[in-house]
């Protein structure tokens, strides 16, 4: 029968054209055409049929003889409504007399004619860009289909076709004389190979109707964001195994894929929470998903040979290269995947293996003789200088998924750049393999046998085969060791198995010294690829190809085929299987701290190091900051850290004491103000110098009210909440604090198309302190930023700022500039944020904090002579750690690297190439409102609507987090949550700003 159907799928579907489809459509449906439109069908013609009055329909042609197939379809389109009424699946269009299907006169012979439901949508194939949350969605909605037709009563049963999955042997067999491919009969070698030796037990699989054909030009998404709203075209409905149904959706949405098995488990995940699945269909699928692919290939290649016509969606090259990705899987380990992702033991057959091992640690004899010592690799940076090399027993080196032993501190480094990782899994690079499995031996000796067993393999290093009790069995691995002992023969533990020669210690491949390059590296959490290691695996070796070295998502599902190894080097060794640090982490924070302590995204990341515009995690994973404008120059810059310490280890106390870096330093900080501006307070944060301006300007204007901006945020105190509104808001405004319009120019009043914009709402800020004053509070301070952070990255129009200061002091109020997130060169045109609003503008108070130490906690509040003696008669003023002689030496080194690394002209022309390219982008993508922004401090408004500015908050966060999963990191921010806050350190390049904009793009096409 095989080959007749192979006949019948590229015989094609009856000889309809666009005219009669419409013809048919009026007459048998009483539809009125205006437009038809031909659509893809392997074995019906298919129309889209537009009508006159508003809705669109489907239009199916099949010859006679699929008669029963049609009426089956038909009938199961419409008990998945009853069961599942919210499933975007067609509806059948019956006519006048109430039938689905109607006979007609083609040219003298019959054919059946069906009227669905439009779905409206776009097939998935058009999409190349696709989220994790648009699969887990299909695979959550093939799962609710799969539950829907599971109730179908069996009645008439579709005959067997083509694709029948029950059949795929039999297709491979009559495809692969036809194929000419080396590269693809190779594949397909290995896949028939596979199906042998793992035959689906289909007698043993729970049966249902399913579609069969889930493929990506039968799924329908729309959005934003995108998720599945059509699953079409059920002409290969069988009644089968149910797990085949998620076979053929694995196959299809896998293709594209380069790393297809990460894919397979977001979507088993997800089916299996809607439609829950057995051990024994998850078992089943990886090879049912093998034979899938193996078909289309091998058909693939038959049609082109036979230059047969058939379905286009059957001539995709991208099979070949599919297949090749799913037969180089070991097999163990894509089973395990697939069943650690529906919640199921990955290797059962393991388990007694596992618990053994875990219990009778103290069994196992080192495999080396020489000290291992635990070293943290993540805080190590010199290499192994101690080692004595007139005893090469002492060199050994083990790392254990992360943590190093021997006889002094090591670190391994992989110089790799860094770049978004959709484009890495675009180009098939895909997650670095960093976790080593097993533990990784460096140095020179004698390796032994930790157990009794028999020797399995010699080839390529060592493979012993334990039996420690009946039927609890696993090996012990050794790869890069040499032996003579002969296949078959016994070995003792502590018996001398083999010799290795490990990698010389201090200039092996992969070590490296010295932070400085730090910057152009990602660390790993093991030694480098290639390195001799020693494993204990509980599935076979010959039969799983264990590497020594895994990505970092893989580790879970590999650790249940190769355990924690740490025994083989003894109890008293002090190594253990790396463990992720976060979940305790956070535990640790959800004891000790409160509640409302907030964390960066759903998903916390657990960093270890940065280094210029990178953080570093646990796994050794790079993201680049465009995030935190606390690191002016770059994380860890060498030339600061050097000044600290160097300071650290001279002298470091309190201000009261006399020490010339303190005077040093505030010399050349008020070098950098407007002349008067002349006096320094030293504190620890940009809160407590705000708190104390506002302070001082009570207390020398005997007044209490004080003038804001709306939306702006000053800091943590309880004054400093007081006046801002984005913290107050929370609890109520106090009646001494007087916001002023926020000037947004894309949301506000007066806009971007206005050049007075910046004199209207100065004149806006002027009525609130002519009505403080006329109330009888006039106002002690204006407290302003020179660009609005919490507001929204809002910058203030031209002319607004010397407006509203004018207004300000006319009314008897100090001035204080708030330059604690945007001084010290950040905006780029001027040093401090005020100063780019011309010239003349001279606050009376200044404040700073954040970027000033980069990192290291310093702030200083900077007023005239004549204020701060006037605050003199309150008393002495002092703050214990404000300006002692390490942040001293870290902000006079800041000051330096500043201007001798051109730091204020790198922000000016980068962020501005930053925000055109971000301009460009928003061409392509309607979710942009608006881009804006000075220097390194720019903001991209996300808008549901670009018409009414609707904001979209919940779109912002997830751009957030999937910009995290990319790599780069930024964060909402405004009053509508809806703003990309773009901070990043002032030595971030036009590479970085690349960077960034694509991993947005990237997000944006995926999502949305």
């Amino acid at each position: 029968m095989r080959a007749a159907q192979f006949e019948r799928i590229t015989e094609g579907p009856p000889a309809v054209d666009p005219g009669r489809a419409g013809d048919i459509a009026r007459a048998a449906f009483g539809v009125r055409p205006v437009e038809v439109t031909r659509l893809p069908g392997e074995t019906d013609a298919n129309f889209r049929i537009a009508t006159d009055d508003g809705p669109a329909y489907v239009l199916k042609v099949s010859g006679d003889r699929d008669r029963g197939r049609v009426t089956i379809q038909n009938a199961l389109l419409a008990h998945i409504r009853r069961q599942d009424p919210g499933l975007p699946v067609p509806r059948p269009v019956r006519t006048a007399g109430g039938l689905d299907l109607v006979e007609q006169d083609l040219d003298g012979r019959p054919v059946l004619a069906r009227l669905l439901s439009w779905l409206p949508g776009e097939p998935l194939a058009a999409i190349r860009d696709r989220s994790d949350e648009l699969y887990a969605d299909i695979g959550a909605t093939a799962g609710r289909l799969a539950a829907a037709m599971a109730g179908a009563p069996p009645g008439d049963r579709p005959e067997p076709h083509y694709w029948d999955l029950r059949d795929a042997e039999a297709a491979l067999d009559q495809c692969v004389p036809f194929v000419t491919d080396s590269g693809l009969g190779a594949g397909l070698g290995r896949a028939r190979e596979l199906l042998a030796e793992r035959p689906v037990r289909w007698a043993g699989l729970p049966t249902a109707f399913v579609h069969h054909d889930l493929n990506a030009l039968n799924i329908l998404v729309g959005g934003p964001p995108r998720r599945t709203c059509g699953i079409v075209d059920f002409g290969d409905a069988l009644h089968t195994a149910r797990v085949a149904d998620l076979a053929v959706l694995l196959a299809a949405l896998t293709r594209i894929e380069p790393r297809p098995l990460r894919v397979a488990g977001v979507l088993a995940a997800a089916y299996h929470r809607a439609a829950p699945l057995t051990e024994d269909e998850v078992d089943a699928l990886y090879p049912l998903l093998v034979a899938r692919v193996a078909t289309v290939a091998a058909t693939t290649a038959r049609l082109a040979e036979q230059g047969g016509h058939g379905d286009p969606r059957h001539r995709v090259p991208d099979t070949a290269r599919q297949l090749a990705r799913l037969v180089d899987l070991p097999p163990d380990f894509a089973t395990a995947t697939l069943r650690a992702a529906c919640g199921f033991d990955p290797y059962p057959a393991g388990a007694r293996a596992r618990a053994w091992i875990a219990a009778n640690p103290r069994a196992f004899h080192p495999v080396v003789a020489g000290r291992v010592t635990p070293v943290d690799l993540s805080a190590a940076s010199e290499l192994f200088d101690e080692v004595d090399p007139r005893r090469p027993d002492d060199l050994w080196v083990a790392v254990q998924a992360g943590v190093v032993a021997g006889s002094g501190p090591a670190v391994t480094r992989y110089a790799e750049p860094w770049f978004p990782r959709s484009a890495r899994r675009a180009t098939g690079a895909g997650e670095a393999a960093t976790v080593s499995l097993g533990v990784a031996l460096f140095g020179g000796g004698r390796v032994h046998a930790p157990l009794a067993g028999v020797v399995e393999a010699t080839e390529g290093g060592v493979v012993l085969r334990h039996e420690v009790e009946p039927g609890v069995r696993f090996w012990t691995r050794f790869s890069g060791v040499r032996s003579d002992l002969p296949v078959g023969s016994p070995v003792e533990p502590g018996q001398p198995v083999g010799h290795l020669a490990g990698p010389d210690l201090r200039s092996g491949p992969g070590l490296v010294s010295g932070d400085d390059r730090y910057s152009a590296t990602r660390h790993s959490r093991g030694a480098p690829p290639g390195a001799p290691s020693a494993q204990l695996t509980v599935v076979r070796p010959a039969h799983c190809a264990v590497p020594t070295h895994v990505r970092p998502s893989e580790l879970e599902v590999w650790q249940a085929l190769v355990p924690d190894s740490s025994a083989l080097l003894g109890v008293s060794s002090g190594i253990r299987a790396w463990r992720p640090a976060l979940p305790e982490a956070m535990a640790g924070r959800q004891a000790h701290l409160p509640r409302t302590h907030p964390t960066y995204f759903a998903d916390p990341i657990d960093m270890v190091r940065a280094r210029d515009c990178f953080f570093y995690d646990e796994q050794g994973h790079a993201y680049l900051d465009a995030l935190n404008n606390v690191t002016l120059v770059g994380h860890g810059h060498p030339r600061l850290v050097r000044a600290a310490a160097r300071q650290l280890a001279r002298l470091n106390t309190n201000s009261r004491f006399v020490y010339g870096v303190l005077t040093e330093y505030a010399a050349r900080l008020t070098a950098t103000l407007p002349e008067g501006l002349d006096v320094v307070y030293f504190l620890n944060s940009g809160s407590e110098a705000n708190d104390l301006a506002l302070r001082m300007a009570r207390y020398v204007t005997g007044r209490e009210d004080i003038a804001v901006i709306e939306h702006a945020y000053h800091g943590y105190t309880s004054l400093v909440s007081d006046v801002s509104p984005a913290r107050y808001k929370r609890y109520g405004k106090p009646g001494f604090t007087h916001p002023t319009p926020a000037p947004d120019r894309y949301r506000g009043e007066f806009g971007y198309d206005d050049p007075d914009s910046g004199a209207r709402y100065a004149t806006r800020a002027a009525e609130v302190f002519a009505a403080m004053g006329e109330t009888g509070r006039p106002p002690a301070a204006f407290i302003y930023e020179s660009l609005l952070a919490g507001g929204g990255q809002v910058v203030l129009p031209p002319g607004y700022l010397a407006e509203a200061q004018r207004a300000a002091r006319a009314h008897g109020a100090l001035t204080i500039a708030d330059e604690v997130q945007v001084g010290f060169g950040r905006l780029g045109d001027a040093f401090w944020g005020f100063q780019t609003h011309g010239a003349d503008i001279r606050p009376d108070f200044v404040t700073m904090g954040k970027a000033m130490g980069n990192g290291f906690p310093v702030a200083a509040m900077v007023t005239t002579r004549e204020i701060s003696e006037r605050f003199d008669a309150t008393g002495r003023f002092f703050s214990t750690y404000g300006g002692n002689p390490v942040a001293c030496a870290v902000g006079l080194e800041l000051l330096d690297v500043l201007e001798e690394e051109g730091l204020q002209a790198n922000a000016r022309r980068v962020g501005q190439y930053l925000r055109d390219r971000l301009w460009r982008l928003a061409e392509h993508h309607p979710l942009i409102g608006d881009v804006r922004g000075q220097g390194f401090y720019s903001g991209v408004e996300l808008v549901a609507d670009r018409e009414t500015k609707l904001p979209a908050p919940a779109e912002t966060l997830l751009v957030c987090e999937r910009l995290k999963d990319e790599g780069v990191l930024v964060y909402p921010t405004g009053p509508d949550w809806n703003v990309l806050k773009l901070k990043p350190p002032l030595t971030f390049t036009e590479e970085h700003a690349d960077a960034l904009v694509d991993a947005l793009d990237l997000v944006l096409r995926r999502n949305w």
